[in-house]
C-alpha cells in the first residue's frame, strides 16, 4: 500500500455536473507554483545575503536574527526589484492588540500614565503567480498616548511579519527542490508524473 499512484485514476461528477463546473484550486501554501517563482526568490535571496554579508562582517551587531538586522525599507527595496513592483501582494490577514500595561511615571512631569502595547500582525505575501506565504510578527510600543502607542505597535507588528514572510521564501524553495528530488508530489505538476514518462 506505499505505491500509491493516481495515474489510472478516472474522476467522475455527480448526473448534471461537468468536471468543468466545478472550482479546482491549487494548493500554493509552502511550494512555488512556477520556475519564475523560484528564479525570482533566488534573486531576492542574493540580494539579501549581500546585504548581511556586509553587517556580519563588520562585527558591530553580532550574530542577530536577520529580521533583525535588515529594515524593511530594504527588504521592500529588494522585493520590487526582485520581483518588480506589481510582482507581489500583502493581505493583512489579522492585527490585534495582545496586551496593554499602563505604568505611573513621576508626579513631575505632565503625562501620568505610559501606555505600553504589544499586538501582533499576521499577514500574506502571494507573488503574482500564487507562490505565497504567512508569517506573524510582534510589535511594541511604550508612549504617553493610548492611541499613539496602538499605532506604533501596530506598524511594528506588520513590519515584523512582512520581513519573515520574505526571508521565508529561501526555505520555500529549499524545501520544494527536496521534494522534488524525491518525488513527493503525486498531482503530476512537479517530478513524481513527468519523470516517468
Amino acid at each position: 500500500m506505499t505505491n500509491l499512484s493516481y495515474e489510472g485514476a478516472l474522476y467522475e461528477a455527480a448526473p448534471g455536473v461537468t468536471l468543468d463546473d466545478l472550482n479546482i484550486v491549487e494548493n500554493w501554501i509552502n511550494r512555488p507554483a512556477s520556475e519564475w517563482a523560484v528564479q525570482k526568490i533566488g534573486v531576492l535571496q542574493s540580494k539579501i545575503e549581500q546585504y548581511t554579508y556586509k553587517i556580519y562582517h563588520s562585527n558591530r551587531y553580532g550574530k542577530h536574527a536577520l529580521s533583525k538586522l535588515i529594515p524593511i525599507q530594504t527588504i521592500i527595496q529588494y522585493a520590487n526589484e526582485s520581483f518588480g513592483y506589481n510582482g507581489w501582494s500583502v493581505e493583512v490577514l489579522e492585527v490585534r492588540a495582545v496586551n496593554l500595561d499602563v505604568k505611573d511615571q513621576n508626579s513631575d512631569s505632565i503625562d501620568k500614565e505610559l501606555y505600553t502595547v504589544t499586538t501582533e500582525a499576521r499577514i500574506k505575501v502571494t507573488l503574482k503567480d500564487g507562490t505565497n506565504t504567512s508569517s506573524d510578527g510582534f510589535g511594541k510600543a511604550t508612549t504617553s498616548s493610548k492611541g499613539e502607542s496602538h499605532g506604533r505597535s501596530k506598524k511594528d507588528a506588520i513590519h515584523c511579519a512582512l520581513k519573515k514572510c520574505f526571508l521565508q521564501f529561501e526555505g520555500i524553495v529549499l524545501e520544494h527542490e527536496r521534494k522534488v528530488d524525491t518525488n513527493y508530489y503525486v498531482d503530476g505538476l512537479y517530478g513524481s508524473k513527468m519523470d516517468r514518462k
